[in-house]
């Protein structure tokens, strides 16, 4: 397994979980089920294991090394809490340099600005030359998320559209307001 990647902000650390985190993972899981039940797909049971996380993460660590994903839990500054994820997937480069953007935070935690710290430090990650070198990310939310609608206009994000029935959510199809965010700095990465 290669070296997690870890960010700090003011109050909390990002980082890539090891095999050794999934249990504090499934726990968050557990913890928030109800309470992202209307905002995600429907989950196997084992998804809320910890035997299913100790694989998961081996899967997300070959998926950053492979240059596809990049998959962060946010921590408790002062100990082992998993309090949130955010994610880039579908990395796509060449023409594109492109990845979507997905994130959610613990209920308890809510209203701290918690993952707006947490997602300003990932995104000067990803748009930094040193770091994913992206010139876009995109991330989409539902219509009435008033949460996510907030939070992505005060991270710089911009409308770009609306996809019908895009995602299917809690057991059905739901529309979503499509945003993006573009890195106007961008460069292309210096070749040795």
């Amino acid at each position: 397994m290669s070296e997690p990647l870890v960010l700090q902000t003011a109050r909390c650390t990002l980082r890539q979980p090891t095999r050794d985190d999934a249990g504090a993972v499934a726990a968050f899981y557990v913890r928030n089920r109800d309470f992202h039940a209307p905002f995600e797909p429907r989950r196997p049971e084992s998804y809320y294991e910890e035997t299913y996380w100790q694989g998961q993460l081996e899967v997300n660590n070959r998926e950053f090394v492979e240059g596809r994903s990049c998959r962060f839990f946010l921590f408790e500054k002062q100990c082992a809490k998993v309090i949130g994820t955010a994610n880039f997937t579908g990395i796509m480069r060449l023409a594109m340099q492109a990845c979507y953007l997905g994130y959610s935070l613990d209920q308890d935690y809510q209203g701290r600005g918690l993952m707006s710290e947490a997602l300003k430090t990932m995104i000067d990650y990803a748009f930094s030359p040193t770091g994913m070198n992206l010139h876009r990310i995109m991330a989409n939310h539902l219509p009435d998320n008033r949460r996510s609608e907030t939070l992505l206009k005060k991270l710089g994000f911009e409308v770009e559209g609306y996809a019908r029935e895009y995602l299917m959510i809690d057991g059905r199809w739901r529309d979503h307001v499509l945003t993006a965010l573009t890195n106007r700095n961008w460069q292309p990465a210096q070749v040795d």
